[in-house]
């Protein structure tokens, strides 16, 4: 499960009755705006403490990661220039038919340079996949930015490209998709990775993921890498 949570206070309320009461083997939590963790009973825990943050009177950002001690895997606190982008790296190999690396991001909404977010983040992912080159990849999290469009009304070709494009079906509206939301879009194809948000039934079109008084906007996504023989 992949929450991005919103402080504390959903974590200590309604946060550990939902993970606790359905059994999520990996539970993957963004904006915990914590700096110390939360432990949670039949799980390891990998913590990133939230920034200071005088904007908005409390920490900022923080991520944390709850593994069932069930599940044999290593996690890892990626580094980068800025603390603008927050990344846990877990691995799952031993014992597991098919290998598996998944991230889990939080990229500030609010900081100038934001294009070098997706920059650094692009190198980071290279540099795993040049390690792990036949390992599944799964890139999930909160990246303050918005991909969601108008699909073409009964564009033929474009469903059936659909599988393979970044987005589930191909923008008519490219305004919709703010300079931020390009740049992750061109990081993507870069990658060889794919928007999961809008490929699942459940999922049809893409939900919001965030909430406020005055919109609901999808910046929450998950990527997937594609499989070894559709890279080339």
């Amino acid at each position: 499960m992949s929450w991005n949570i919103a402080g504390a206070k959903v974590i200590v309320t309604d946060g550990f009755k939902v993970m606790t009461s359905c059994n999520y083997s990996i539970i993957v939590l963004q904006e915990t705006w914590l700096v110390d963790p939360i432990e949670l009973g039949g799980y390891s825990l990998h913590h990133i403490k939230a920034e200071k943050s005088n904007k908005f009177g409390r920490p900022s950002g923080g991520l944390a990661s709850y593994i069932s001690t069930a599940l044999h895997a290593t996690t890892e606190q990626l580094a980068f220039s800025t603390t603008d982008l927050q990344a846990i790296k877990i691995n799952f190999s031993n014992g597991h038919h098919v290998p598996l690396i998944i991230l889990i991001v939080y990229a500030h909404p609010w900081k100038h340079q934001k294009a070098l977010l997706f920059e650094q983040l692009l190198q980071k992912v290279e540099e795993i996949r040049c390690v792990n080159p036949t390992w599944d990849i799964l890139v999930t999290g909160d990246f303050n930015t918005n991909l969601i469009y108008t699909p073409e009304p009964d564009d033929q070709l474009a469903a059936e490209n659909a599988k393979w494009s970044v987005l589930p079906q191909f923008p008519s509206a490219q305004t919709r998709l703010d300079t931020r939301g390009k740049q992750l879009v061109e990081a993507l194809e870069h990658l060889s990775m794919r928007v999961l948000n809008g490929r699942v039934k459940d999922d049809l079109p893409p939900r919001p993921t965030y909430y406020s008084a005055k919109s609901a906007t999808t910046i929450d996504h998950t990527f997937v890498s594609l499989p070894l023989l559709a890279r080339q």
